[in-house]
């Protein structure tokens, strides 16, 4: 059986070269079908990675929920002790001052700046591409100086990040520790991301304030807002509740502790959203990939009716074999094979061309639109299986009907010929 096999490998590899117009012929609509299906799985990877690149960057990694308090927080450490007990895996304030601070560097001050007070832990729950120096940490909350972290863009507007200020009514050293990596997330404002420690907590809501709820604690302030990002396991039934309700519920319940009466003051979303545009992502390449099997289908067509008057015009040839001594299992695996390998062929002519394509519109979309970090324009190695898999997939169904009709054939009357 083995030998039959490679003899009949051989007689197909001999047959395609024999036949090179005919052999390209039949590439053709395999070429374009398959040069579909790669890439429309190139597409769709592409795309699944960038939205999850750009949800965990503006909104969360998987399974982060927003939580908001209308209202008088009286103790904001028993608040955020309850987020961790309602299921709070990394939990971080999201604070945007009331007065926007103004920040400077060399005395020139930068306008419309985006000012957020943040924890260390944001860097777990949210991506944090660095372009230089690096993220928040724990350490940074006993500095004498208010720490922060700046974007691209507001980096090269500053100039000088070791001479930057910032200040209301009065100018403040501050340490700017990392600037965040210019990209098509940073949707082009200027944005700081300040540290909450006792340095800058004046900054961040006006006045000096401790976790006890005094009177000038602006969590305990008429019609003041907490917000928080948090991050649960995405196995936790909240996570599969998009408007909160069972997270809600969970701090409602302790809402007590922490001087909040009314339930309807918590507000709770799921801030994440890379699973809904992967699943949008899905519905469009399931409708792409029919059509490129459709355009697989014709070109599995093409070959079929090569592949038979391949048999026809080769009759006198198959003939000779038999009467050499070829078996029958030989020249079956011939036909078949001689398809498999004219697919094949169309197949890697097909990657070529792709792989090519997307070189040059990588080159294109990096200069329109930088990439985030590890989200690279290529082609993945499910879209080249793809590909090849179903080119020889295609070269295999439509080479049995010709080698079929082979066997058939008359000894006698193919000498004849």
């Amino acid at each position: 059986m083995l030998r039959s096999l490679t003899a009949g490998i051989v007689l197909a590899f001999a047959g395609s070269r024999a036949n090179v117009a005919r052999t390209i012929l039949s590439c053709a609509g395999i070429v374009v079908g398959v040069g579909a299906l790669i890439m429309v799985v190139t597409a769709s990877d592409f795309g699944q990675r960038f939205a999850t690149a750009y949800s965990e960057a503006n909104a969360g990694r998987p399974a982060t929920l927003q939580v908001s308090v209308f209202g008088q927080i009286t103790d904001r450490a028993a608040f955020e002790e309850d987020l961790v007990r309602a299921g709070g895996q990394d939990v971080s304030v999201y604070h945007t001052p009331s007065g926007a601070p103004k920040i400077r560097s060399g005395g020139s001050v930068v306008p419309d700046v985006q000012f957020l007070g943040v924890d260390p832990s944001l860097g777990d729950i949210r991506r944090m591409n660095m372009a230089e120096g690096r993220w928040l940490t724990e350490a940074d909350t006993g500095s004498l100086a208010p720490v922060m972290v700046v974007n691209q863009p507001l980096a090269d507007a500053l100039g000088d990040l070791t001479q930057v200020q910032v200040g209301t009514d009065q100018w403040l050293d501050v340490r700017v520790v990392g600037v965040l990596e210019s990209s098509a997330l940073d949707l082009g404002w200027y944005s700081v991301y300040l540290l909450r420690s006792p340095a800058s907590e004046d900054l961040l809501f006006g006045s000096s304030s401790d976790t006890g709820g005094e009177e000038g604690d602006p969590f305990a302030m008429p019609g003041s807002q907490t917000t928080y990002q948090v991050r649960i396991d995405p196995q936790d039934p909240a996570a599969q509740d998009p408007w909160g309700e069972i997270f809600t519920g969970r701090l409602a319940s302790a809402s007590w502790r922490w001087g909040i009466e009314d339930p309807e003051s918590i507000s709770a979303y799921r801030a994440d959203y890379a699973e809904e545009v992967d699943r949008i992502i899905d519905y469009m390449s399931w409708g792409l990939m029919g059509i490129a099997v459709i355009t697989l289908a014709t070109g599995l067509l093409g070959v079929l009716n090569v592949g038979l008057v391949t048999v026809r015009e080769r009759r006198r040839e198959l003939a000779t074999y038999r009467a050499l001594g070829a078996s029958r299992s030989t020249l079956f695996v011939a036909v078949v094979m001689e398809a498999v390998v004219v697919s094949l062929v169309a197949g890697v002519i097909a990657l070529a061309g792709c792989w090519a394509a997307v070189v040059a519109g990588g080159m294109v979309l990096e200069r329109f639109v930088p990439l985030p970090d590890g989200v690279p324009l290529n082609i993945p190695a499910s879209g080249v299986l793809v590909g090849l898999g179903s080119a020889a997939l295609v070269g295999l169904l439509a080479g049995i009907i010709p080698a079929t009709r082979a066997l058939r054939a008359s000894v006698v009357a193919g000498l004849r010929e």
